[in-house]
């Protein structure tokens, strides 16, 4: 494997930041070692009610579950797919032919160590590091902004514990300020 110059292999760095980001947003999966450890074999098609839903196998702080993506995943997964080089046409195809190799790699196939200081770099860069309250963002505080979402969107707390991979005392906890906010219609 050719050695990368700084800037390509930042550039790749970005790239896959970017796929990784829109994971953790779109499923509500911890990041760090429950995400990156998820292969493409681990993504499989559910079919209930006359729709088709991408679930998605984890192994994670609380044990193994599935958890079920958000629609607009496909699409990322797609491009993360086409930029990582593989010939297949789409997700479908992609999942039928059980690829067994970790989703977050760079197009060489090497995974790197962590995101977060790239994700870092890239909110200061766009002005989007500290939250309203003063907090910086992390990659595991987009999981809050998954549950938030969530929650606005009416999923009862007992399904985005299990989605999550947490208790519904948890969910409570955190996110019992947001209720009257969300119901103020």
């Amino acid at each position: 494997r050719a050695k990368l110059g700084r800037t390509q292999r930042f550039y790749e760095m970005k790239m896959l930041c970017w796929h990784y980001v829109e994971f953790l947003l779109y499923t509500g999966i911890r990041a760090g070692t429950e995400s990156k450890s998820v292969r493409w074999r681990n993504l499989q098609w559910h079919n209930a009610d006359g729709r088709r839903y991408l679930r998605i196998w984890v192994s994670g702080k609380t044990g193994p579950r599935y958890l079920i993506a958000r629609d607009a995943l496909v699409v990322s997964l797609e491009r993360l797919m086409a930029w990582q080089g593989y010939e297949y046409e789409n997700l479908a195809e992609m999942i039928a032919a059980g690829v067994d190799r970790r989703i977050f790699v760079m197009p060489a196939g090497d995974q790197p160590y962590e995101l977060s200081g790239v994700f870092e770099r890239l909110m200061r860069d766009s002005g989007l590091l500290m939250d309203a309250a003063g907090k910086t963002r992390t990659l595991y505080s987009l999981r809050h902004t998954y549950a938030t979402f969530a929650l606005a969107d009416g999923v009862p707390i007992h399904t985005l514990a299990r989605q999550m991979g947490t208790s519904v005392a948890m969910i409570e906890r955190h996110y019992s300020k947001l209720t009257p906010m969300l119901s103020a219609d």
